[in-house]
């Protein structure tokens, strides 16, 4: 009896613990914390380390440090360590999600399963089906909404808001649906996506990569968008003009501070995110706009201290604009956050080769100061060199761009090793740890860590303490007044459901190439729902819908606005 009692009490201890750990601590529905606008800022991929490091380097206050500050647990639904998608979803719809290169990898989009906190499968009308994000709901809403971000706008982060599929990977079907949606401003990179892969990107030798035959170039100006493509185009552009995407890149932007040298026309994080809130503020309903640094995660991922902290400092900048603009306009009460989607390269001030007691700022400072630009900025350079197997013209490049100027043998030789081969040359995974040696800053590995990461946050008549980064999506629907399961329901219906009494087509073909369709025939009437665009066709007719329509390959079942069950 007295076993038994222990094993009772030892499983009620361990279910109690669960219950705490799984437990949502932050109540967002609150009438009382309703506001005007929402901005998040996300600097990808980093930890407190990251910034400590960057607030050494600046020798002041980072913005942030003015702001509350709590902590958010990151971990997806099949790892402690989360991936971008995983994380995005989570923080954008309210749901983990997996991201698992042997299953999926999924945006916006719910699992069959979960693996943690603890094993659960789900029910089948939830299995692999669309989750409405924040930036949909606040879209129904009647506000304005906006993505900026320095990597392609298909890639992880600003894609889960704006779409919904199984693969992050597959930019053609992403950014057909963040055409589709009805955004109010895209900044970012990734125009290569947006055309045909027979057609030169303009003013460059670079094709597209789009084979379903559809110019969505062609289809933002056909809609009313602005198109612009560099910085000059930026700063020329009227806060008064309609919708815009610019699109600065053929793939990614530039780090910061290599702009100069290798790409002079775009412009930078803080000068995006000005002129995204001059647009957007113009609607008297509000806005909601996300931000996000994307280039720290990569220099994380390279161990490379000079690309953390020169974009951490350049979206430091974004920071202080959209503080600012939320202390400056009291009449349109704005919540702001921000939070890194993860931590990233498990960086550290201090390294076991470096006496703790006497490491000073400027020991670490002078050595990341005499970089001009990153390890991939540098690796490129050196790449590009015809020369590059001379070992003085290595050297030289390394001091004058990358600031190493004590090259030993044996890091020269990895050089030269690496540079050599032709299959897959990663320089900067190479030379990120050499500077880091040198500046006394230490990694455990070039990937994501499962740490957590702090959330700041203004406005708030609270911040929460703990809390996971689910909570963040409900925290910002009830922010703007909604609940994201209501808008859900109203933009992901399932199409066999909607449409019980009449018979439902699903093509496939080309699904991954962005094509295919639901065609839904009534006796002698029939309504076309292309996949990943916001209309249907009756006819002759082409009628707008309040949402796009959402194939979900894993399910085999197609999702779509409520709204079509009354048009048809």
């Amino acid at each position: 009896m007295r076993i038994l009692l222990k094993v009772f009490t030892s499983a009620l201890l361990m279910l109690l613990c669960l219950l705490i750990f799984c437990a949502k601590h932050y109540a967002a529905k609150n009438e009382n914390e309703l506001f005007h606008n929402v901005i998040i800022l996300i600097p990808d991929g980093c930890g407190i380390a990251h910034m400590a490091i960057t607030r050494w380097f600046k020798g002041a206050p980072l913005t942030q440090d003015s702001m509350d500050v709590s902590l958010v647990r990151t971990f997806s639904a099949n790892s402690m360590i989360t991936g971008s998608a995983a994380a995005a979803t989570a923080f954008s719809a309210g749901y983990k999600t997996w991201e698992d290169s042997r299953k999926a990898k999924c945006l916006s989009m719910r699992p069959d399963s979960l693996l943690l906190p603890i094993p659960e499968e789900l029910e089948s009308s939830e299995q692999w089906r669309p989750v409405a994000t924040v930036l949909e709901g606040a879209r129904l809403a009647g506000k304005s909404v906006g993505l900026v971000a320095t990597c392609r706008v298909s890639h992880a982060t600003p894609a889960a808001y704006a779409s919904h599929w199984h693969s992050r990977h597959n930019d053609n079907v992403i950014i057909e649906q963040m055409v589709y949606q009805d955004l109010d401003v895209v900044f970012g990179g990734g125009f290569r996506y947006l055309i045909d892969v027979n057609t030169e990107i303009p003013g460059g030798a670079v094709k597209g990569t789009r084979r379903d035959n559809e110019d969505l170039h062609e289809v933002l100006l056909s809609k009313g968008y602005k198109v612009i493509s560099t910085r000059d185009e930026l700063y020329s552009l009227e806060s008064s003009a309609p919708k815009v995407w610019g699109i600065f890149a053929d793939g990614h932007m530039a780090h910061d501070i290599d702009r100069q040298l290798l790409a002079p026309e775009e412009p930078s994080l803080v000068e995006m995110t000005k002129k995204a809130i001059d647009i957007l503020k113009k609607n008297p309903k509000g806005f909601f706009l996300m931000v996000e640094g994307s280039s720290v995660d990569w220099s994380s991922e390279d161990n490379d201290p000079v690309g953390v902290v020169t974009e951490y400092l350049a979206f430091d900048e974004a920071v202080k604009t959209a503080l600012e603009f939320a202390k400056t306009h009291p009449g349109q009460r704005t919540l702001v956050l921000l939070f890194p989607d993860h931590d990233c390269g498990g960086m550290s001030l201090g390294r076991n080769d470096v006496e703790p007691y006497t490491f000073r700022p400027d020991n670490m400072v002078s050595v990341i100061s005499k970089a001009s630009v990153t390890a991939e900025g540098a690796s490129m350079i050196l790449r590009n060199n015809p020369a590059n197997t001379d070992p003085n013209v290595i050297r030289q490049i390394m001091a004058d761009f990358y600031g190493i100027d004590d090259l030993t043998t044996t890091e020269m030789q990895k050089i030269i090793v690496e540079l050599a081969d032709t299959g897959y040359c990663n320089l900067e995974v190479l030379i990120g740890p050499m500077l880091s040696r040198r500046a006394g800053i230490g990694w455990t590995t070039f990937g994501h860590t499962g740490n957590d990461v702090p959330m700041f946050s203004y406005g708030l008549s609270k911040a929460p303490q703990t809390i996971d980064n689910t909570e963040i999506a409900d925290l910002c629907a009830g922010a703007l007044g909604f609940q994201l399961t209501n808008v859900t329901e109203r933009l992901f219906a399932d199409a066999g459901m909607l449409f019980e009494n009449a018979t439902l087509i699903i093509d496939t073909v080309g699904v991954e190439m962005s094509r295919g369709q639901l065609t839904v025939q009534r006796d002698a009437e029939r309504a076309v729902f292309p996949f990943f665009k916001n209309i249907m066709i009756i006819g002759q007719d082409t009628i707008l819908l309040e949402g796009i329509t959402v194939y979900s390959k894993y399910a085999n079942r197609v999702f779509l606005p409520k709204q079509a069950a009354k048009i048809f």
